[in-house]
């Protein structure tokens, strides 16, 4: 393991805390992983909205109550809804304005920093292009480094998979390294894709390799519900609405996206246009409620998802590339926010706790393995 000397010790925590925090604790975390509110309301410079004032005096508690908070700065989108537009040449004085101010005010909860988060998805980065995306994450880390020079700062927009979008981002982001402290890595093998335990080590030393800094795993985990998705289920719904092949919805989504559920329909065309017809493909574990991607050695299942963890977290802790672990997450939501549906596994089954905060049997797992480090 490396050890970040701002952080004082091997990061262990959690994505989207809920209410127990006796329970975090008492698994060896000391740190939670949040997304702050966009800080003013919209078209109001300087007003204060309710829900960072919120997320403020959230952070306040969990600071007395011995938790160290890691920040993600907001998404593309909520500048949008402010009316910052991506086209004015405001866009990224404002992207940076704003970054700054949410590093001095929560400066005295002693908080690291995450600059936006995943830029390689679309839903998280539209309006923008990808090419748009390695300014905005500039500006982000700029502003937060005048804002709290001497908190942990890093971003976790690049994969383990080298694309030519990591590669633009490594090569785009390469002078500003010196205010960096960690590359962050979120990786979902066995669910989001096909893979194992060791596949995830493999990322670490991927994405180590690729950027030569101490890698921060933002995001694992390993959901406790859900059945795996094939080609099979994919054709069969593409034929339902009329369409012949995967061939023809790339080149022809306008007609398909109209016999979709609607919500998941209104995010891919937040895209831009090119794209439809790729993230319509892609938004098929939503549509069909099944995971893309699966283990030959552990199902969806409470007690694999136990096993998947006693199996993980040793080697990755161990690992001489990794600086911290942020397991994904906390407890279960009641609804996907990809689609907003109830029995979507895909964003609704990855708490180590269930939605009321009772423990899953991979808190227990968690909870022996971290207290042991």
């Amino acid at each position: 393991m490396v050890i970040l000397e701002k952080a004082g010790g091997f990061i262990k925590g959690v994505c989207h805390p809920g209410n127990r925090l006796d329970l975090i604790k008492g698994a060896g975390m000391d740190w939670v992983r949040m997304d702050v509110p966009f800080p003013y309301e919209p078209g109001k410079p300087g007003v204060l909205a309710q829900r960072y004032i919120s997320f403020r005096d959230r952070c306040k508690t969990l600071m007395e109550s011995g938790l160290k908070s890691m920040c993600i700065t907001p998404y593309p989108r909520a500048f949008v809804h402010y009316g910052a537009d991506p086209a004015s040449g405001d866009w990224l004085k404002i992207v940076k304005d704003v970054c700054k101010f949410m590093a001095a005010d929560l400066r005295e909860f002693n908080v690291a920093w995450q600059i936006t988060n995943e830029m390689y998805v679309f839903h998280f980065r539209v309006p923008l292009t990808p090419e748009q995306t390695i300014p905005f994450l500039i500006a982000g880390l700029e502003g937060v480094h005048e804002g709290a020079p001497e908190a942990i700062l890093g971003h976790n927009s690049v994969t383990a998979a080298g694309t030519a979008y990591d590669l633009s981002v490594v090569e785009g982001l390469k002078q500003y390294d010196s205010m960096v402290d960690y590359i962050g890595l979120d990786t979902y093998m066995g669910t989001w894709r096909d893979g194992e335990t060791d596949d995830i080590v493999a990322d670490i030393d991927r994405t180590f390799a690729l950027t030569n800094m101490p890698v921060l795993v933002q995001e694992f985990g390993f959901a406790s519900a859900g059945e795996i998705l094939t080609e099979c289920d994919v054709i069969e719904y593409i034929n339902e609405r009329g369409y012949k092949s995967r061939e023809e919805v790339l080149e022809s989504p306008e007609t398909f996206l109209q016999r979709i559920p609607y919500y998941i329909a209104a995010r891919i065309m937040e895209s831009p246009k090119a794209d439809w017809g790729r993230n319509t493909l892609g938004s098929m574990p939503h549509i069909l409620k099944k995971w893309p991607g699966g283990s030959k050695i552990y199902r969806h299942t409470p007690e694999g998802q136990a096993e998947f963890y006693r199996n993980l977290l040793g080697k990755m802790i161990e690992n001489k590339n990794i600086c911290g672990a942020m397991i994904y997450c906390w407890r279960d939501d009641a609804t996907c926010f990809g689609c907003h549906n109830t029995e979507c596994p895909c964003e609704t089954a990855w708490g180590i706790m269930y939605n009321d905060e009772s423990p899953k049997p991979a808190y227990e797992v968690v909870k022996k393995i971290f207290t042991s480090y």
